[in-house]
């Protein structure tokens, strides 16, 4: 019975959570995390979680076992907490609790790493990899357009060419429709509908971005779905699979942990080495805090090497 009362408690929270409008990520770390709490709750205190139960010195004391005891990472300690925290708020505005246990409790600092990115010499090595494919397939498919040799390394030349110069996510590059990409001689952009948190924001088209997916809109099958993305069986390419795209352009090209994500570091990288301002690159990125984007103001290995051949007196 006090395992359906723990529960009860968590569904009731999750529905909570769920009217915030916040993203099913969201809840199923949060509730992951709170079921962690909860046998953590019920070995050290001999009885069932409740928010009236939870002091703030059970919150100390997990996080403490958190990390010592698990040795977890500061991050993802944190995110344990807040999903505690957002316990606490739940349960004082529903009037489970009198006051807050979890105020004024402090996460743990974290050491701020900059992302991982691609340097430009691997960027080169990435791109230059999509178009000897596409060349080999042209060789391949001897001038015949239909050839899937001729037309699907256009498909995965566009495809990176896109991430590298957007710096969009996964789930917003699948998600394109041939209707949100514009295409003009001098301009054009890409509207992302199915943004983070549900925010649409419109991203401009460099020359070479216009140029990859005019080449492979020229050869896209004429099928009857709308995605800008196609499998060769003629449906819309999968994230899992547009994933796998670029994971096997990066090992091609020599290239390990290569991901969309690492592509999306990369431009904004560029962006930042290039003396575009921080609050242009937080737009393009779709940031709502300039703090996230301020990472990529983090110095790298590579950029810490740079900075210390420049005093090298035998170099």
């Amino acid at each position: 019975m006090a395992q359906k009362t723990s529960d009860k408690l968590l569904e009731d929270f999750c529905t909570w959570l769920q009217e915030q409008d916040r993203s099913p990520l969201t809840v199923r770390g949060y509730i992951s995390a709170l079921r962690q709490f909860s046998v953590w709750f019920r070995q050290t205190n001999g009885v069932d979680v409740e928010p009236a139960r939870i002091t703030p010195l059970d919150i100390k004391a997990y996080r403490q076992y958190l990390l010592v005891n698990r040795r977890l990472k500061p991050a993802t300690v944190n995110h344990h907490l807040a999903a505690l925290r957002a316990l606490a708020r739940w349960a004082e505005r529903t009037g489970q609790v009198e006051h807050n246990p979890a105020q004024g409790i402090k996460l743990v600092q974290e050491v701020v790493a900059a992302p991982r990115w691609l340097m430009r010499s691997e960027q080169f090595s990435l791109l230059r990899k999509a178009r000897e494919r596409v060349q080999l397939g042209d060789l391949r498919a001897q001038g015949q357009p239909d050839e899937p040799g001729y037309i699907w390394p256009r498909r995965d030349l566009a495809l990176l060419v896109l991430l590298l110069n957007t710096g969009l996510r996964l789930a917003e590059v699948a998600a394109l429709t041939l209707s949100d990409v514009v295409l003009k001689e001098r301009s054009g952009a890409v509207t992302v509908r199915s943004g983070k948190g549900r925010k649409a924001r419109t991203v401009p088209l460099n020359h070479d971005a216009r140029k990859a997916l005019q080449e492979w809109l020229d050869v896209r099958p004429a099928v009857s779905t709308g995605a800008l993305w196609l499998s060769q069986k003629g449906g819309a390419l999968s994230t899992r699979a547009l994933a796998a795209r670029i994971t096997m352009l990066a090992e091609q090209a020599g290239l390990e942990d290569v991901s969309t994500h690492t592509l999306r570091h990369s431009f904004a990288k560029n962006l930042v080495d290039a003396g575009v301002s921080l609050e242009k690159v937080a737009t393009l990125l779709g940031h709502d805090n300039l703090e996230t984007t301020r990472l990529y103001t983090t110095p790298s290995e590579a950029d810490l090497q740079a900075a210390t051949e420049q005093v090298a007196w035998e170099a």
